[in-house]
Formats: structure tokens, C-alpha cells, sequence
């Protein structure tokens, strides 16, 4: 006891250097020859075996291998351990290994042929704790071929067989040699645990033959209960068949799991979400993730962002709602997240937001998408264009108007004729006209007096959204309620009219043939200051084409050219065929010319298609209708 306490007393007096080299030489001086420390450094006498005991070194040189092997998803090779192989077979006597420290014996110091099983055991075990996998194999294949103190052929038992299998894995083995192994085990009488079987999931987890792994599942259920499937075969399993996305092998067993009272890992849960995803079963990935709630496991955010990306190409608003708000609750507990989805990704949602009537996933998805463009610029003008759409559909109209709001605070000033569109009722907009158009008048009449309660409390009024319910009004036919809500944007409001809004009347007024309001307001245009664009000139075209004012029309044309705008196609066509009409045969033949000028597919080209379409249109409803007759 002195002694051991006078080394304690050196070794706090040494560095990290000398007391490794002081324990190793220790090390070499194992008492009997057999490389191991007896504790309190004096041997026991009469007692076989010996016990690797604590160091006098305090260093972390004995404690770099662990003795567990943790069969995981995650871990591909474990650490090796002899402690890691347990089964019924008892140790020696004196026999142990604590955990946490390297064995100081050298490998294989014992004659392969003075040793029974529970000693090959001990010295495979070295053998794969010095990462030497041939060595362990050698030792296995030299035993085996020696024989007993009776002259019988020596025996492997349970504890040999797992440690050659988990050398075999360690060095690649490919699983038909793992199982020709199992195979001899059963020939020999030993009947394999469910560590065996562990180690044949994993050969085949390489190999990516979900087959062959759910026939090893199949094996374990039939067997004992020594080698009942425990949670890191099912894990095996199913990850596996979610990987080669056969998804209903995969739900099987985790039914199978659930029934024997085994909840999945998170690493198994994400990869049945991502093959969900991958295979677009997104109804199948909502159940899954309610599962996952009810354990408190959370997928990952990288499993959900492709999960919103499947849901939204398959337009699932419900999997694309549940994926968010995972997305959104992770994320808002920190300060500074980074950018989680692209722009056009979260479009895409609201699109989705849009197509279903879904205002809840519309307001999680630009939660989501301000959190991932922050604080330092403002979405993009398609992002408040998709919300618009997402809550007009679903009849959201006053948080549609504040985002028309917020929309025209940061592009209400355009710089040039492509931001003049974001806020136009026809083009950016027109899902709320839509929208509003179908609910009637009532519906319109209940946006405008939204509009008007957002003014009397303060509130900022978006003149686009004004814009909108005229545009409404005109796609109902109704001119006196368009020109009332033109009226008010000046009297109620207190704000000035704009080219969107005079068009939206111009529309109204065209329709319902009143082209001396229209030429008025046109005029009024020009006196105002305000410049007429391209779909000015066409709806004054429109007005007058419909009213048979053919050289007014060819007037309007003129000028729309000499502004710099170029006409559409559509323009050109009601204007030549209106003049084919009135018998202009000069105007059409200048018509037919601009067709060739702007490179548009030609008037009588296109009329003659029509005509052939219409016509065998019309005889394939007469022969349909005489074919009854003659039966």
C-alpha cells in the first residue's frame, strides 16, 4: 500500500508525456506473464485468469476504445468490445473488462490451441479492440481447425460466432458469406441471437436489398425469443425500404413495431418522410408526422422543405400546411435564422394556398417567407402577388387589401412599364377581380364599403384595391356602379386617379356600348396629365369597334403607333374583321400589311382555320344526332 501510494505521489509530480511512459513500462511488467494488473499491484496467489484493472496513470491513453456496440441507423461500425457480445454463456472466472479503458495484453499471446471458447473469445475481442479484423478472423479459422483435451473437434459457441460476424462485417464481407456463417451456426446447434441477425441486417444495409432484409425480419419474428427483433432491426428495415421507396413494405413494419411496443428512431422517421416525398404519397407522409407528434419527434429541415416541395407539386395543402408549421415553430425561437427556402419554393406554396382556398397555409407561408428573406430587403413582387391570389381565393379580402397595401408602399412608384403592371387590375391583380366578380354586386358592394372602413379608421387605403372593384364592376356588365366607385376614389378617398383606374372604367364603358362617356374619359386622361399606355389605346379601339366606328378606330390605331406602342394581334383582328364587315376593303388590305410588318400569323389564315374547325365541328353533332334516328 505504500508503494501504490509513493506512486501516486510521482505520478502528480510528472507531466502527461512522463506518466504515459510510466504506465506503459508498468503495463509490460504484468505479473505471470499474462499482461494484465492485478488491483493494489500485489498478484492474488491460487486465482486463475486475471482482471485489466486502473492504471496508475491518469491519462486518457487508456480510455480511447469503448467496450459497447451501438447498433444504429447512424453508426455504420461500432467500437468492438467483448463486453459488447453479451449472452448466456458465462465468463471465466476473474474474467472482466471495464468499459472505458484499452486492454494493455498483447494480442493473441496465448497459443491458439491452449484455448477453449470463453478464451478465443477473449482474444477475437482484443483482436477487433486493436481494429485488427484478420487477425480475428485467423484466430476463428486456426481454432477451428484444432481439437480439443478429448480429441474432439473444437466447438465455436454464440459469443465466437458474433465476434467473426462483426469481424466479417467490419472487413466488407458480402452477405451471402455472412450468411453461410449463419448457416453453420445452425448446423453446429448454436442458435443464433438477435445480435447475429443485427450483424446480417447491416451486410445488407450495404448492399441496399430491402428483400432480403424484410426475410431476415421474418426470420427473427419465427425465432425464439432469443432473437426477437429488437428496435434496431425494425430500424434497419424500414429505413431500408424507404430508401428504395417502397413505402408500403415500409408502414408495414412500423405497424409491426408499434405493435410490440417499439417507437421508431428520428433517423427512420425522416428517411419514410423523404421517401414519401420522393414518391409524392404526401397523405402518407401527414400520417406519418402525426405519429411523430404524438412521440414528440421532430423531422428535419431539410426532410421538410423537400416534403412542402412534394406537396406543393401534387397541390396538398394539407402535408404542405402541417410541413410549414414545423418549419416555422423550429425556426422561431432563434434570432437569426438563415435563408431556409428560395423565393420561387414558397411561390410555389402560395400557388398551392391559391388552387385549394387555403388561408392558413397562404399566412404560413409568408411567415416563412419573410423569415427566410429577413430583415433586410422585402419579397419579391411575385411573393405579394401569390399572397393576393392565395387570399382571394379563399375569400380573405380585408388581409388581401393590406397586402395590396403593403404591396403599393414599396412599388407604388414605377420606374418604367414593367412595375407599372405589378399593381394593374388585368394583369397582377386580376385573381382579386375574379375573385370579387363572382360574389356579384353584393360583393362588390361589401369590398367597397371594407375599403371605406379601412379610410374612416385610419387606415391606409390601397388605391389598387379601388381598382379592383371597378374592374369588377366592369366584368359584370355594371357601368353606373363602375363610375360611382371611379367617383368616390376622389370624393371618399381623397385620392387621385391613376392609369389603372381610368382603364378599369374604359373596360366598363366599352362594354356596355357607351363610346362618348368613353371618348370623354379618354380625353379627361390626356387634360390630367396622366400618359395613356398601350392598354388605353386598345380599350378606346375595342370601344369604337363595337360601336361599328370604323375610321375613329383606324384613328386611335394611328396614334397608338405613333405613341411608340406596338398593337396586339387581338387588336388587329376585331379591327380587320369589323372592317371585312363593313365592306373597307382599303383599311383591310393596311391591316393585312401591319399583320406581315409585326411577323402575326395572318388574318385569312387564321379565319380560314376558324371556318375549318367550326365546320367539322358542326358535322360531327349532325352525324351524332342522326345515328339515334337510324337505330
Amino acid at each position: 500500500m505504500a508503494s501504490r501510494e509513493g506512486l501516486k505521489v510521482l505520478c502528480k509530480q510528472l507531466n502527461a508525456r512522463q506518466r504515459d511512459v510510466l504506465s506503459r513500462s508498468l503495463g509490460s511488467l504484468a505479473l505471470g506473464g499474462q499482461g494484465g494488473l492485478y488491483e493494489g499491484g500485489v498478484g492474488e496467489p491460487g486465482r486463475k485468469g486475471f482482471r485489466v484493472g486502473r492504471t496508475v496513470s491518469s491519462s486518457a491513453h487508456c480510455g480511447q476504445i469503448q467496450s459497447q456496440l451501438e447498433v444504429t441507423i447512424a453508426a455504420s461500425d461500432p467500437a468492438p468490445g467483448f463486453q459488447a457480445f453479451g449472452s448466456s454463456v458465462a465468463k471465466g472466472p476473474g474474467f472482466s473488462m471495464p468499459s472505458g479503458f484499452k486492454p494493455v495484453v498483447p494480442v493473441a499471446q496465448t497459443p491458439v490451441g491452449k484455448l477453449d471458447g470463453i478464451g478465443l473469445a477473449r482474444e477475437m475481442s482484443n483482436a477487433l479492440s486493436h481494429q485488427k479484423m484478420d487477425e480475428t478472423v485467423r484466430l476463428y479459422d486456426e481454432w477451428v481447425k484444432l481439437t480439443d483435451a478429448e480429441g474432439n473437434p473444437n466447438k465455436p459457441n454464440i459469443l465466437v460466432y458474433n465476434l467473426l460476424l462483426h469481424a466479417k462485417l467490419r472487413l466488407g464481407a458480402h452477405p451471402d458469406v455472412m450468411w453461410r456463417i449463419v448457416h453453420e451456426m445452425e448446423r453446429e446447434g448454436v442458435t443464433p441471437t438477435h445480435l447475429t441477425y443485427n450483424f446480417l441486417l447491416r451486410s445488407v444495409f450495404r448492399h441496399r436489398d430491402s428483400k432480403s432484409a424484410e426475410l431476415i425480419l421474418e426470420k427473427m419474428e419465427r425465432a425464439g425469443p432469443e432473437a426477437q427483433p429488437d428496435g434496431d432491426a425494425y430500424n434497419f428495415v424500414i429505413a431500408l425500404c424507404a430508401l428504395n421507396r417502397r413505402i408500403p413494405s415500409a408502414l408495414r413494419h412500423m405497424q409491426s413495431m408499434y405493435e410490440r411496443n417499439l417507437v421508431p428512431s428520428k433517423t427512420t422517421y425522416n428517411e419514410v418522410l423523404l421517401g414519401c416525398a420522393r414518391v409524392h404519397r404526401t397523405q402518407t407522409a401527414v400520417a406519418v408526422m402525426k405519429q411523430m407528434k404524438a412521440h414528440q419527434i421532430v423531422p428535419q429541415i431539410q426532410t421538410l422543405i423537400e416534403l412542402v416541395i412534394s406537396a406543393t407539386e401534387g397541390d396538398d395543402a394539407e402535408c404542405a400546411l402541417a410541413a410549414l408549421q414545423y418549419l416555422n415553430n423550429r425556426s422561431n425561437p432563434k434570432p437569426v435564422q438563415p435563408l431556409v427556402m428560395d423565393e420561387g419554393s414558397v411561390v410555389a406554396i402560395l400557388g398551392t394556398a391559391a388552387r385549394s382556398a387555403n388561408a392558413e397555409l397562404a399566412k404560413e407561408a409568408w411567415e416563412l417567407l419573410k423569415l427566410s428573406v429577413g430583415s433586410t430587403r422585402a419579397p419579391h413582387p411575385a411573393g405579394y402577388m401569390a399572397l393576393v391570389h392565395a387570399l382571394s381565393t379563399s375569400q380573405q379580402f380585408d388581409a388581401a387589401f393590406l397586402a395590396i397595401a403593403e404591396m403599393q408602399s414599396l412599388f407604388g412608384t414605377p420606374q418604367n412599364a414593367e412595375e407599372l403592371e405589378i399593381l394593374s387590375p388585368f394583369s397582377s391583380l386580376k385573381p382579386l377581380v375574379l375573385s370579387l366578380s363572382q360574389l356579384g354586386p353584393a360583393g362588390l358592394d361589401g369590398a367597397y364599403f371594407k375599403l371605406a372602413e379601412m379610410h374612416s379608421s385610419g387606415q391606409p387605403v390601397p388605391l389598387a384595391a379601388i381598382n379592383c372593384v371597378i374592374l369588377g364592376c366592369a366584368s359584370i356588365w355594371d357601368a353606373d356602379r363602375a363610375y360611382q366607385t371611379f367617383e368616390s376614389i376622389g370624393s371618399t378617398f381623397g385620392l387621385r386617379p391613376d392609369v389603372h383606374s381610368i382603364n378599369a372604367l374604359l373596360e366598363a364603358f366599352g362594354k356596355n356600348r357607351k363610346t362618348v362617356e368613353a371618348v370623354k374619359l379618354f380625353e379627361y386622361m390626356n387634360e390630367s396629365g396622366l400618359t395613356p399606355d398601350r392598354r388605353s389605346f386598345e380599350l378606346m379601339i375595342f370601344a369604337h369597334v363595337v360601336n361599328r366606328d370604323i375610321q375613329s378606330a383606324s384613328a386611335i390605331l394611328t396614334a397608338m403607333m405613333d405613341a411608340g406602342h406596338t398593337p396586339s394581334r387581338e387588336v388587329l383582328y376585331k379591327l380587320c374583321k369589323r372592317c371585312r364587315r363593313e365592306g373597307d376593303t382599303k383599311t383591310v388590305e393596311y391591316l393585312r400589311g401591319l399583320f406581315r410588318r409585326y411577323d402575326y400569323l395572318d388574318y385569312f389564315t387564321g379565319e380560314s382555320r376558324r371556318r375549318l374547325v367550326v365546320a367539322t365541328v358542326k358535322q360531327t353533332q349532325t352525324q351524332s344526332e342522326s345515328e339515334p334516328l337510324q337505330a
